[in-house]
Parts: C-alpha cells; sequence; structure tokens
C-alpha cells in the first residue's frame, strides 16, 4: 500500500507546495526508480502516468491509475524548504524536476518566481547529491527561457533554437508578469546546468511551449487549456500574455501533453542526452491560431490590429528529432482534445 500524504495540507507560499513522486518503472534494461516533482501538476501527473502505464495501458486519476498503489509513493515537498525534497529522491536512480512556481498566480510577487524557481532547483539538486544514487536530473525548463531577443528587447535571431537566452534584464524591466516568471524559468535552468556540471550530476533540460491536450487532475494553469479558453471566451491576462508570448518568442509554439511526457522519459533513457531540448510541434501567429479554432468550432472570433500585424518567427525542435524522437500528435490534434476536453469537463460551454 503506497503511503499517500493528504493533498490538501498546505504550507508556505502559493504554489509552491507540490508532491513528488517515486516512481518504480519497467525500462528493458531493468526496473528503475525515479521522483517527479510537481506530480499533482498537469504535465508531471500526465509524465506519472505514462511511467506506470509503461506495462498497462489504462487512463485515471494519478492514485487510481493501475499499479499505483505498489509502484508509487506521494511525499509532500515545499520548494523554499531546504532538504524538502531529500526522502522523495533518496534510493532512485533518476529525477524529473517539474515543480514551479505557477504563471499567473496572483498570491505571488514578481521577486517570488524568481526566488521559487532558482531555489526549488537547487534544493532538488542537493538532494540528488545526498541520494548519491541519482545519475540523471530531467528538469523541466520553459521554451520562455530562449526568447531570441536582445538586452533591448529586439528580435536577434531568425529561429528560436537551443542557442537562445532570454534576456533576464530586460524582463525583470518589463511590466507583464509573464516576464518575471521567463525570468525565472531563465536563471532556474541555468542554474540547473551550472549544478550538474560542477558536481558531476547528468542533468538535461526540456523546454516545452505551451502545452495542451487532455487532462484528468485539476483545471491546468496558463501553459495548458487556459490558452484555448482565452482565444474563444477572452480573458483580459491570458490574451495580455499570449501575445507578449508573440512578441518575446516571434510565434506561439504548440505540443501535445502526451508528446511532452514522453519526451521527459526519452530524455531520461537516452544515453547520449545532454544539455538542453526544444519540444514543440509547430508554432503559429495568434491570427492563425484564431481562424484555425473558429473553423474547427464553426464560430466567429475577433481579430486585433495587433494580431494582423505580427511578423512570423520559426521554432526549431531540429535537435530533438535528430536524436530519434518522433512526435504523435500534430498542432491540430493538439487543439481539438484541449477543447473536447474542456467541453466535456464543462469548463467551456459554447
Amino acid at each position: 500500500m503506497a503511503d499517500i500524504m493528504d493533498r490538501s495540507t498546505t504550507i508556505g507560499l502559493s504554489a509552491w507546495i507540490n508532491l513528488a513522486g517515486r516512481v518504480r518503472h519497467c525500462r528493458k534494461n531493468g526496473v528503475r526508480v525515479v521522483c517527479v516533482t510537481g506530480a499533482g501538476g498537469c504535465i508531471a501527473s500526465w509524465l506519472v502516468k505514462n511511467l506506470l502505464e509503461r506495462d498497462e495501458r489504462k487512463c485515471g486519476p494519478v492514485l487510481n491509475l493501475p499499479g499505483a498503489q505498489e509502484r508509487l509513493k506521494l511525499f509532500q515537498a515545499d520548494l523554499l524548504e531546504e532538504g524538502s525534497f531529500d526522502s522523495a529522491v533518496e534510493g532512485c536512480q533518476g529525477v524529473f524536476h517539474l515543480a514551479s512556481p505557477i504563471a499567473g498566480d496572483k498570491e505571488n510577487t514578481p521577486e517570488d518566481y524568481i526566488v521559487g524557481g532558482v531555489n526549488g532547483v537547487l534544493n532538488v539538486m542537493r538532494a540528488c547529491t545526498k541520494a548519491k544514487s541519482v545519475r540523471r536530473v530531467v528538469f523541466t525548463s520553459s521554451l520562455s527561457a530562449a526568447c531570441p531577443l536582445s538586452d533591448k528587447g529586439e528580435l536577434a535571431s531568425s529561429c528560436l533554437d537551443e542557442s537562445c537566452w532570454s534576456p533576464i534584464d530586460f524582463l525583470k524591466s518589463h511590466t507583464n508578469k509573464l516576464a518575471w516568471y521567463m525570468a525565472a524559468k531563465t536563471l532556474a535552468e541555468q542554474e540547473a546546468l551550472k549544478y550538474g556540471a560542477h558536481n558531476e550530476l547528468e542533468v538535461v533540460t526540456i523546454l516545452p511551449p505551451i502545452v495542451l491536450g487532455p487532462w484528468f487532475t485539476e483545471m491546468p494553469g496558463f501553459s495548458s487549456s487556459q490558452t484555448v479558453l482565452s482565444l474563444i471566451k477572452g480573458n483580459d491576462w491570458y490574451d495580455e500574455a499570449l501575445k507578449f508570448i508573440q512578441f518575446t518568442m516571434g510565434s506561439i509554439a504548440v505540443a501535445h501533453i502526451d508528446d511532452v511526457s514522453n519526451a521527459h522519459i526519452f530524455f531520461m533513457e537516452h544515453h547520449n542526452a545532454q544539455g538542453c531540448h526544444v519540444c514543440s510541434i509547430d508554432s503559429k501567429r495568434i491570427v492563425s491560431l484564431k481562424d484555425f479554432i473558429a473553423k474547427q468550432l464553426y464560430i466567429s472570433l475577433t481579430l486585433d490590429k495587433e494580431d494582423l500585424n505580427n511578423s512570423y518567427l520559426p521554432i526549431s525542435s531540429k535537435k530533438l528529432l535528430a536524436m530519434g524522437f518522433s512526435y504523435k500528435y500534430s498542432l491540430e490534434q493538439a487543439f481539438d482534445e484541449s477543447i473536447d476536453c474542456s467541453i466535456k469537463k464543462g469548463v467551456l460551454k459554447l
């Protein structure tokens, strides 16, 4: 029987209480024990599901998934508390670090994103060092950590790829609250890679974009189906956030949650995986996304002049594809499944 903590228990700042799940999953060369931080979140819960499903192909809430009672153990952890992840990481060979302050959380100040993101990385990394059994950490960064901008906020590249780093000073000076989240993800990723290099720990980072598709936990936050809802229903915060993403990245990139989850597992198991990797199936301007959704749902959506005037910058996943990874879902499928899930759960009513 799994030792399950009460998820309703809360300590510390908003969005920083995370479940860490320790999972035994089967590989071709034997059983491996891994830790997934932020296991109650949208992407992380799907990752736990996929790890458990290496043998059994069914779906359901994390604690009810086939094999969960025998192979999943949950721990409560706090990104700001030193040593909070030690017990969850102990005895693991790999760690997936997904726990992070949530973009758009009204209770977090701009500085909170930096403190929570960077300190959380250090706490998890130190837990890995203490455990002595951890060989590799797969850290979930964000495509927002690779904005192809100059320090003045001007596009400085013809393509967004792994060579780009978001300009911290520019993001910190911007009034859009999402800018501080983006700065935090950039600093956290840099800290993770630096720690790994200095402590003989393999660290691989994945840069997912807006992640779409179905979900089976509570309503996901900004980087998921809320994005689709904002394009259809309208929401000032999300509308401004999407425009800021298009401004800083040159287009809106998307990936399906199942592909992002499988990419995490791919990086954990690939013997030559190292450094950072963009994980995006496709990208479009806001105007193109609205046009696609309008045609799918047979509705009309308002287009701003700003939507029409924005230029397009491609986003490259060539590095990931060259390693042998294959996407299963198209951008269209990702949007379709997000919309279908939102309608079925009563979140979207047309």
